[in-house]
């Protein structure tokens, strides 16, 4: 009887190995998604980008006013974007980084930094998850608000 119940609990273990490896549970730091921002009225905002990594990265800026989107644009790694001054009392706007593995895109982690010259550094990392946001992150978008 303690045989049987030993050799079913290795194969329900072994099951559940194989289901979910354990590089599923990798030690990813940062956040997955957007980073958000707000950026008051008549502010205008820069965005310049630095990639370093094996694979292909880009990033996406969103801008919304409440939760009503008013529109977007992606840039390749190293692109810069201005994000023109509104008229309307506050601006929300998001950074989304990602990484393309294969012929898929995917989104990557993030942590935001302050930057050096009063700005700020959002830092995106693949999906290596070696959490190098500070030594050398993969992609790097730095805000200057005017």
């Amino acid at each position: 009887m303690t045989k049987s119940v030993a050799v079913v609990s290795l194969c329900f273990s072994l099951g559940l190995a194989t289901a979910f490896p354990a590089n599923g549970y990798a030690n990813c730091e940062g956040i997955a998604g957007a980073a958000h921002f707000s950026l008051y009225k008549n502010r205008q905002a820069t965005f310049n980008s630095v990639a370093d990594a094996d694979y292909k990265q880009r990033y996406e800026i969103e801008w919304f006013v409440g939760s009503k989107s008013l529109g977007s644009v992606t840039k390749n790694g190293d692109e810069p974007y201005v994000l023109e001054g509104s008229s309307f009392s506050s601006l929300a706007f998001s950074v989304t980084g990602y990484y393309q593995e294969g012929n898929q895109w995917s989104i990557s982690h993030h942590k935001i930094f302050p930057g050096r010259d009063g700005g700020i550094q959002v830092r995106f990392e693949d999906g290596t998850c070696d959490n190098s946001f500070d030594t050398s992150p993969d992609l790097k978008v730095i805000i200057n608000i005017k």
